[in-house]
Parts: C-alpha cells; structure tokens; sequence
C-alpha cells in the first residue's frame, strides 16, 4: 500500500490517529491467502537514474540525487504510518535519503514505540558506517537487492567512487551490527532468481566480475537466511513461512543440487526441480 492513500480520518482525539484508510485497514488485515502488507513510502529515487539522494555528488557530477519531498512532509508522512498502526517499508537508496528515514522513524518511534512493528528500510543501497548503529538501535531491518549490484554494479561502483562504492548493498556490515538483512529482488528491475541473488551475496561479484565491497561478502547460510528466515520474519509470517518446521505451511522448493556444497560461482545456475505449495506439487504452466 503507498503512503500517498493515508488520508485525514474522524478518529477519537486521544486516538492520535491523524491519518489513516477507512476500516481501519492496516498491516495484517486479511488472510493467509490475502492480507495487507507494509506501507510503502517513497523518500528518494534510483541510483540508475541518479535520483537516489546523497550526501556527497555522484562522482563527476556535480548533483547529489533529489528527495521526493520535503524533507518535514516525508517525516510527516512516516510518523503518521507509525501512528496509524502500519508496517513501514520506506524506499531509502542514498545515504541522504537514509538519514531522511532514521530520523523520521525515531521520531516516531519516541511519540509511541511500537517496538513489534519491524519497519524496513526498502534497498537500503548506500549505506555509511556512521548510520549502522542506527539501524540497530531502531531494530529496522534491511531489505537488500544483491542482483542490482550482480546486474548493474560496475555502473553504481563507478558512479560512488573508490570509498562509498563498498557502502553498497551492504551484507556483512548490517550482520555484524545486529540488524536483520532480508533478501529481495525488486522484480521486474532486476532478476528475480534468489538464487543468483545468494551468489552475489557470498561472492560480491557482478556480471563482469568485478567484486563490489569483498569485505561485505556473507555465507551461503546468512543468504539462504535473508531469502527465507529473515525475509518471513520481515513480514510478520514466522509462524506460517520461512522454514521448513511442523506446522508451517510447505512451501518449498527442491534444488538440484545443495548450494552450500557446490563453488559459489555455480549457485545461481542450481536448477529448481520441484516447486510445491502447501505441500502440493505445482507444475510450471507451458
């Protein structure tokens, strides 16, 4: 759901409830099959544009990307997601447009803490060492996409410089932090195969082969983690998804071969044999 739907509603005045969706719709309403999710708020653009907002310019230009808003309407607009009771996913790819989230969900945070909300910082793509702590203190959690980097990394490392360029799509940092990392694709901007996304998590090297941030490099477990584990968790599902564990839905897939086992170059090429869902085999439609 996007931000821009919150409207003003007749809530109560001690509710503090200034904006809202009627029915009080809100993240988990619905089903298994059908629920509303986070609320999604847009703070910045993309680095392939060179919209992502930063702190420094993008190296040889002489602009640092563009925020969507105003920085107070943005904080605003996320405070009031927090009050309403949603789930926040709020688009960060630059570090200024980080800053731009951090603050605003501690604000929110400290008007009414919601501790259970897990609210994430969508892309997450330039992150500085300074802002870490922060994502930890705030329990937000990182939603990273490692096939931009895998696809479109030569373009973005050049576009950073030799010291941010390790800064993106961070893994092992985010980790070493304490802050939950969830893998994603953003699909259809970049591929959508995890499993090419769990190579590049472990080896950090795009298309070209060049490695992007070695020292961000994370194990074959962490990334098969943020794909599952983490990623259920994320989105309030632990109890129906994210592992193989009695009670839980089987959703799953069979693997042709163990990723953990196999050189890291040859794991987005594993082939998926079987799909199933809830414990049903799906065949794939010719």
């Amino acid at each position: 759901m996007s931000g821009d739907r919150l409207r003003p509603v007749a809530a109560h005045e001690t509710d503090g409830i200034p904006r809202a969706l009627d029915l009080g719709m809100r993240t988990g309403f619905g089903d298994d099959r059908l629920s509303v999710g986070a609320l999604k708020i847009y703070t910045d653009g993309g680095m392939m544009a060179r919209t992502a907002a930063l702190t420094s310019p993008y190296e040889g230009l002489d602009h640092t990307g563009q925020l969507q808003d105003d920085p107070e309407i943005l904080t605003n607009l996320i405070v009031d997601g927090h009050l309403a009771g949603w789930q926040l996913a709020v688009h960060a790819i630059g570090d200024r447009a980080a800053d731009v989230a951090l603050d605003a969900l501690d604000r929110a945070q400290r008007l009414r803490p919601r501790p259970e909300a897990r609210h994430r910082i969508e892309h997450a793509g330039l992150i500085r060492p300074d802002q870490l702590p922060r994502f930890a203190r705030l329990g937000v959690s990182a939603v990273v996409q490692p096939n931009f980097l895998r696809y479109f990394g030569d373009d973005y490392a050049s576009i950073m410089g030799v010291e941010r360029a390790p800064w993106l799509y961070r893994g092992r940092a985010f980790l070493d932090h304490g802050i939950a990392l969830v893998g994603s694709s953003d699909r259809p901007v970049a591929d959508g195969s995890p499993l090419r996304a769990v190579q590049f998590m472990v080896e950090r090297a795009s298309t070209s082969g060049q490695v992007i941030g070695p020292d961000e490099g994370i194990t074959v477990d962490e990334a098969l983690h943020a794909y599952t584990v983490a990623g259920a968790h994320a989105c309030h599902w632990e109890d129906s998804l994210g592992s193989l564990t009695p009670g839980k839905r089987a959703d799953l897939v069979v693997l042709g071969d163990d990723p953990r086992r196999v050189d890291t170059s040859r794991i987005g090429d594993i082939e998926v044999v079987e799909t199933y869902v809830d414990g049903r085999p799906r065949r794939p439609r010719v």
